[in-house]
């Protein structure tokens, strides 16, 4: 027991002095020089000694966290002063970045998702984190919630700024159209079209909106019109352009306002007649019952049964004017940046060309046709024929079934090909042979074309003549390719014969001036009012009406069948919107030049009776101060015969004469001095330039502006009016993208907000760029 209790004291001494050496191993706290231990049996205490402070403060468990406090908020001692706090990165001290360039930072960050469409987590992601860390170690993204919080402070901002913009500006011009998601939300996109007064042209979106209502005709009008007074310009609106379908002509009945000119959009035109003109999505009875049993479509029977044998002959005289156009089309590509009615159907071509060579960028369009087709919804598919039997009128010219027999081979082809890992592969295989052996790669790829857009099917023909000796080798290969004798069955009942590919030529042929002006009269950068009446005019005589004794039937009933739908959509069906389109072309060089005499009295004389109404208004002022002359019971007495006849004459909708005498004939001398110095001026202008055509026809009101006094405040008016809803359709072809990259977690709210920041924001990069 005494052994015991030795060991447990030599236990107890070994501990104490372990215990003891440890409390003298710890550094002691600076606190301590400024504080005295004060020992209490129920807590620990310590008095404070700087300047004789009374302070008796608490320590619990020797914590020195108070004493800390105490010295650094009350005796404002530096060295217990708060320091900001530093953390090594790369072997670098990582200090804390100033608030102001982190607000710059944050906002560069939120400018970027919008202009290039990004996700919202692409700057949080860990690859872009890690680029960051390196970069500028101090700077955290912001997380998502903040971007967005951010773009909702943005659009208020730039709504505030372009209210306050518009409220200089004397008449404005919109566009409008609907679309819908995947998620079956609908969108209302408003934009505006004005000219300054220096004759620059601007074009903005002014709203993009969810529209949770029925298509009905009166409330559209009625949120259209709600917007625009939002935007405190309805009473400025010249003309809404539009689609033609009912409900979009209808709204205007219920407008507040009875003078807002409708302009239908002349893209929507374009469209329905190359489809309808040349029945590309056509198909006959019998490929409908086919459909109807389930059973494969067999175009090469059909095709068989009614294509007669076309003896391929001038194949030196297509090649050239083919390369001609490939010419024209690569001049007009030059802009192709603004050509947004053809980005809608296919971002990846803008900088590309008829010309294979330039099209680098074409691989990947057949997979955003793909992908729009399934997220692109729009009016563009209303109004087009599915049917032989739709035209009653059996003595117009109707297009060769042949058309859409071919038309329908080449897109089952496609499908088939893109729906075979083995055909794909064995066609990639091919064309890198070809290409290794060419001074003419192929850099395209095949594309399907899809029904609300016609250029697409002109872009699937001509990649699909491109690809002819890689496709004549699939055929030839057929037979050894590891597919089932099913697909090979289908494979075979699919080849293509040389009357094929020579009506496919022909198609390329005839459907070439119709996609170089479809893209001519998508830009945004000039007014496009008068050329589409000059491209709708030149077609006519130039290339639809003109034949010659060697032309191939099949080539003429093409240029017949489209010159009818022409003819029809332009004149027969809306003559109203003929006259809209004559007069506002008018004030373009390039339309006045292809109008007819008639044509041009007509408008001449429209615009010399606003000019005498607006100038009877004075006279009409003079006269009634005059009547307090001396002779007044006289002049009282004719006052009112006259006033009596007046209201005879203004029952009869007729202009008083005496007042049309009082006008001032130099008045009208100066008129008609000024149109015929207009129609000299602008005859020079579209000669002059008739070799590089330059279509912008405000260069010329620029230069000719002081010479026409009374006529350039009409041409800045209506040369404003957009002839197609391009701008819309580019809104819709963003929001289309940004949906693509966001998927399901891009609010509906969130989707608005960017595509009307977008061109906001890259306006004013130019215009920060210009002012550098």
């Amino acid at each position: 027991m005494t052994a015991s209790r030795t060991r447990s004291n030599h236990t107890k001494q070994g501990t104490e002095a372990t215990k003891d050496k440890s409390t003298h191993s710890v550094k002691q706290s600076d606190v301590w020089k400024y504080f005295q231990r004060i020992d209490s049996e129920e807590k620990l205490y310590a008095k404070c000694l700087v300047q004789k402070c009374p302070k008796l403060l608490s320590t619990p468990q020797h914590s020195t966290t108070t004493l800390f406090r105490h010295l650094r908020d009350v005796h404002k001692i530096d060295e217990f002063r708060k320091k900001k706090k530093e953390k090594i990165v790369h072997n670098r001290i990582q200090k804390r970045i100033p608030e102001k360039l982190k607000r710059t930072l944050d906002r560069a960050i939120v400018k970027a998702i919008v202009e290039d469409g990004r996700s919202f987590g692409d700057f949080s992601k860990s690859g872009f984190r890690k680029f960051i860390e390196l970069a500028l170690p101090s700077y955290k993204p912001p997380r998502r919630n903040t971007i967005s919080t951010q773009i909702r402070q943005l659009h208020a901002k730039y709504f505030i700024s372009l209210v306050d913009s518009l409220s200089n500006v004397a008449f404005i011009s919109i566009s409008t159209d609907f679309w819908s998601d995947t998620k079956g939300i609908s969108y209302l996109v408003l934009t505006g079209h004005y000219i300054t007064n220096a004759f620059d042209l601007k074009s903005t979106i002014l709203r993009f909106s969810t529209f949770q209502q029925r298509h009905y005709s009166d409330l559209i009008g009625i949120e259209i019109e709600k917007q625009l007074l939002e935007l405190k310009i309805f009473d400025k609106v010249v003309s809404i352009t539009c689609d033609g379908a009912r409900n979009m002509v209808k709204m205007f009945d219920f407008f507040s306002r009875t003078d807002v000119t409708r302009v239908r959009c002349q893209a929507h035109l374009l469209h329905l007649i190359v489809y309808n003109g040349l029945g590309l999505w056509m198909v006959t009875k019998r490929s409908i019952s086919t459909n109807d049993t389930n059973d494969s479509i067999d175009p090469e029977e059909g095709f068989n049964h009614s294509l007669k044998k076309i003896v391929v002959s001038g194949d030196e005289e297509l090649s050239t004017a083919y390369d001609d156009a490939e010419q024209s089309t690569e001049m007009t590509d030059q802009n192709s940046e603004d050509n947004q009615y053809d980005n809608v159907m296919d971002q990846d071509d803008q900088n590309s060309s008829s010309d294979d060579d330039d099209d680098s960028n074409f691989s990947g369009s057949e997979s955003d046709c793909e992908d729009l087709s399934e997220v692109f919804e729009d009016n563009f598919a209303a109004g087009i024929d599915t049917n032989f039997d739709n035209d009653p009128d059996s003595a117009l010219p109707q297009p060769d079934s042949r058309i859409s027999l071919v038309v329908q081979k080449v897109r089952q082809l496609v499908v088939m090909i893109k729906g075979s890992l083995i055909l794909s592969s064995f066609i990639q295989k091919i064309k890198h042979e070809y290409n290794r052996n060419n001074d003419k790669p192929i850099k395209r790829s095949l594309i399907l074309d899809v029904r609300t857009r016609w250029n697409s099917t002109y872009k699937m023909l001509d990649t699909m003549k491109i690809y002819q000796p890689i496709v004549d080798e699939l055929f030839r290969n057929k037979a050894n390719l590891s597919i089932t004798k099913k697909q090979q069955q289908r494979l075979a009942s699919l080849e293509f014969t040389s009357d094929c590919w020579y009506t496919i030529e022909l198609l390329i042929k005839v459907l070439q001036p119709f996609y170089a002006a479809t893209k001519t009269i998508s830009v945004s950068d000039y007014p496009s009012i008068g050329v589409i009446l000059f491209i709708f005019r030149r077609l006519d005589k130039d290339f639809l009406s003109k034949s010659t004794p060697t032309d191939d039937p099949l080539f003429n009933n093409m240029k017949k069948c489209l010159l009818n739908k022409m003819n029809y959509y332009n004149t027969m069906q809306d003559p109203s919107q003929t006259k809209t389109i004559l007069f506002h072309a008018f004030f373009d060089p390039y339309g006045l030049s292809v109008m007819t005499n008639t044509e041009i009295n007509v408008i001449e004389n429209e615009i010399k009776q606003r000019f005498r109404r607006q100038a009877s208004n004075g006279p009409i002022q003079a006269s009634a101060t005059s009547a307090t002359s001396p002779n007044g019971p006289s002049t009282n007495k004719n006052e009112k015969k006259r006033s009596l006849l007046n209201y005879f004459l203004k029952s009869l909708d007729v202009e008083d004469i005496q007042q049309t005498k009082k006008q001032p004939s130099s008045f009208n001398k100066k008129i008609n001095d000024e149109r015929k110095a207009y129609n000299k001026l602008a005859s020079s202008f579209v000669s002059t330039s008739s070799d590089t055509y330059d279509l912008d026809s405000l260069k010329f009101w620029k230069k000719s502006m002081s010479s026409l006094p009374n006529l350039a405040p009409l041409a800045q008016k209506y040369l404003a009016v957009p002839s197609t809803s391009t701008k819309s359709e580019a809104a819709f072809s963003t929001s289309t993208y940004y949906g693509l990259k966001q998927r399901a977690r891009l609010s509906s709210d969130n989707l608005c907000f960017s595509v009307f920041l977008k061109d906001k924001l890259s306006n004013e990069d130019k215009e920060n760029i210009i002012n550098i």
